[in-house]
């Protein structure tokens, strides 16, 4: 017969087996009703533990589900409010175009920016009116912003405009004070030039430009820019004067062909 060496006991490695033989000798010596009850407590006691853990994990989760939902709100919420501040922006571009347009003594067209040419400066645009409207060739574009060029070619629904910013485009103007008429062409950048002004004319910085109605394609008076500087020549004979243009050529949307000068 073997019997424990001196010393097993004190190896912590037999110490959860003696703990073990001791709770389990002991359990057997108590009541059934009472060895249910303990072993009923320390099974809760050691589930306890993994139960709260599942429990956090659900709402961990729950918060994980509610916090896509809400993101989910907010993208469409975005997108509605993106399209609130577009129809904003809308209105208070018709409501312009629709005042200048009771303003003036001329036979509009109204038409929409569909496209415009690649690059800057930008040269040309294609509206979305043509020969359907009664749209040509050689028809002034407008704004509420000012010139925006001419009409160069006409299909059925669709129209090409030649902008100011194109260097072939070329428009008779004056300056409103002092009367001073010259031919606008593009001078690079964002602006406008009328080269070779007498120096004897009166021109300011501040001074509106106008179409002068001479040429047979622009009425008279229509604004197109402001002058921002004037220079003097070599010679002292002549100025060149720099305009800023009224329009926005960027941010064309909404403009006007003019079919007549006359009203409806």
């Amino acid at each position: 017969m073997h019997y424990p060496r001196k010393g097993t006991f004190k190896n912590p490695h037999f110490t959860p087996l003696i703990v073990v033989t001791v709770i389990s000798s002991a359990m057997i010596t108590l009541p059934v009703d009472f060895r249910t009850t303990v072993s009923r407590v320390g099974t809760l006691s050691l589930l306890y533990p993994f139960s709260e853990l599942d429990k956090f994990l659900r709402r961990v989760d729950s918060t994980f589900e509610v916090n896509r939902q809400l993101n989910r709100k907010l993208d469409s919420l975005a997108v509605q409010v993106s399209f609130l501040i577009e129809d904003k922006y809308e209105n208070q571009r018709l409501r312009a175009m629709l005042d200048f347009r009771e303003r003036t003594p001329l036979s509009l067209i109204p038409s929409r920016a569909i496209a415009i040419s690649f690059g800057y400066p930008y040269k040309s645009m294609l509206i979305d009116v043509g020969y359907e409207k009664h749209v040509g060739p050689n028809m002034p574009v407008i704004c509420h912003g000012g010139v925006i060029g001419k009409t160069i070619a006409a299909g059925w629904r669709s129209s090409t405009v030649q902008l100011l910013f194109d260097p072939a485009c070329k428009i008779a103007v004056r300056i409103q004070a002092s009367r001073a008429q010259g031919i606008l062409s593009y001078a690079g950048g964002n602006f406008l030039t009328l080269r070779d002004v007498p120096i004897e004319e009166s021109v300011l910085v501040g001074d509106s430009v106008v179409t002068s109605g001479l040429g047979g394609i622009f009425p008279e008076g229509l604004f197109v820019g402001t002058v921002i500087r004037t220079e003097e020549k070599e010679g002292g004979m002549f100025l060149d004067i720099w305009i800023m243009p009224g329009v926005d050529f960027a941010a064309l949307e909404e403009v006007f062909v003019i079919s007549s000068t006359m009203p409806e």
